[in-house]
């Protein structure tokens, strides 16, 4: 075992240069796929702490009572994409302003001691899963036509589910693309090695090595390349992190757990392209041997 793994580390060794080049390689894609996972992560955060706030509210005008909004609430919860619809009294809403604004919400409410400026509002939940932005411009131009609404806003949640769906698609693409770029760049680099070692390998085979034997170096090349590279990207990151923390604000680095994902995805791609180019360098040297 003890030769075997000083005939692998003699094998990484023989192509210096390419192992440097395959690692830089390899270091920039992955640094590349943690900024898409971070960025996905920061929005799926972002829409998991509003999933309790409506993406629109309907202010409702000062000639609307409350039974009347309630009477309109249901009429237009029909709407297949509206799953619930909250009404909001002109009281609690100025008791939200209050909290909100502290100081200054207090001074508004003093201000207006005896008649109160909020208007009453409906809070329209729809299925965020299903509904995208345009869905939901066209449910706020709807609800915005009655006579009994003076206007519809966002509140940001239907873009963040949009962005969260096109980050989901972009996030995938680029776990893919990292997968088969690194697939080929180390296999290429083991080939690679595996022409420098030809004769050694020609005079290993014909001393009766094993196919297990010849293998060995091919793999612990590919693994070497998939987890130094994966940890020289991940590290790269977190100093590119770190030099912008201050304008990052309160967003959190990647997890662990996915900093181990990344990293153990890189030791199997490592290994699978290992085995690759080992069968690559097999049937090329069965050919030779032919002919």
């Amino acid at each position: 075992m003890r030769y075997k793994i000083q005939n692998a580390f003699t094998h990484i060794g023989l192509t210096g240069f390419n192992n440097i080049l395959s690692l830089i390689a390899i270091a920039f894609i992955t640094l590349l796929l943690n900024t898409f996972l971070f960025n996905h992560n920061t929005i799926f955060k972002e829409l998991s702490l509003r999933e309790t706030v409506a993406p629109l509210v309907a202010y409702a005008n000062d000639t609307v009572v409350e039974e009347d909004a309630r009477v309109f609430a249901n009429q237009i919860q029909k709407n297949e994409h509206i799953e619930f619809i909250a009404y909001v009294s002109k009281e609690e809403n100025l008791n939200r302003a209050e909290k909100q604004f502290g100081p200054l919400g207090r001074l508004i409410k003093n201000g207006f001691s005896g008649s109160n400026p909020f208007p009453a509002s409906l809070e329209i939940y729809v299925d965020s899963d299903s509904v995208s932005r345009k869905t939901l411009e066209q449910i706020a131009f709807d609800i915005e036509a009655y006579e009994t609404i003076d206007d519809v806003i966002f509140t940001g949640h239907g873009i963040l589910a949009d962005i969260s769906r096109e980050t989901n698609r972009m996030t995938i693409v680029s776990i893919a693309i990292t997968i088969l770029f690194s697939l080929l760049l180390i296999r290429a680099a083991i080939l690679r090695t595996g022409q420098y070692r030809n004769q050694e390998i020609h005079l290993l085979n014909l001393t009766g090595a094993t196919q297990g034997h010849l293998r060995f170096p091919f793999i612990m090349h590919g693994v070497f390349l998939g987890f130094i590279g994966s940890v020289l990207g991940i590290i790269c990151f977190y100093l590119l992190y770190s030099l912008f923390i201050f304008q990052l604000g309160v967003l959190e680095f990647i997890p662990y757990h996915q900093l181990i994902a990344i990293v153990g995805t890189g030791v199997i791609i490592g290994i699978v392209s290992g085995i690759s180019a080992f069968r690559k360098y097999a049937n090329t040297y069965r050919k030779r041997l032919v002919t």
